[in-house]
């Protein structure tokens, strides 16, 4: 994967292009999607057992909807299932508060039927979020760009000595 080809926030039909295990405590495993055009996104899928209870209920929701069937009662499954599983992904954008800016993340995941449209479609950020990273990293937005109601204020001030109170 080249640099910049990430899919960013938005809605995309995807296939899995491959399954990674990077964690050395098996705690998660991550799912490489990638779209007709080849950008991809990378999910961390935790699995059992969970530290969280949200966890399990977006483990069975995700697979299943991948058209995954999990053995039960451990919730298992052979990860080579995934390999060129299709489905539609929806990324939303998240502001992490600690490093000041918005990272992309999974929101969840359509299951996808052969006669189902191609979806291609990217959300860029809104001007609204450029300018809540900026603040965040410590950069002003300039003057000319906020909604200043004193931003008419170009030129000298002009106060007539009758509205002076002394």
């Amino acid at each position: 994967m080249k640099g910049g080809d990430f899919l960013g926030a938005g809605e995309f039909t995807v296939k899995v292009a491959n399954v990674e295990f990077n964690d050395r405590e098996n705690r998660y495993f991550t799912i490489v999607f990638e779209n007709n055009e080849g950008k991809q996104y990378k999910h961390n899928q935790f699995v059992p057992p969970f530290q969280q209870d949200y966890q399990e209920k977006q483990y069975i929701e995700l697979l299943s909807r991948l058209g995954i069937k999990l053995n039960l009662p451990d919730l298992t499954f052979d990860t080579d299932q995934l390999i060129n599983k299709i489905g539609t992904i929806v990324l939303k954008n998240k502001f992490n508060e600690e490093q000041g800016k918005y990272f992309v993340r999974l929101s969840y995941v359509k299951v996808w039927n052969k006669d189902d449209e191609v979806v291609n479609k990217p959300e860029p950020k809104t001007d609204e979020m450029k300018q809540k990273e900026q603040q965040a990293n410590g950069k002003q937005t300039p003057m000319s760009q906020q909604s200043n109601p004193f931003a008419n204020a170009n030129g000298p001030i002009e106060i007539n000595d009758d509205d002076l109170p002394f």
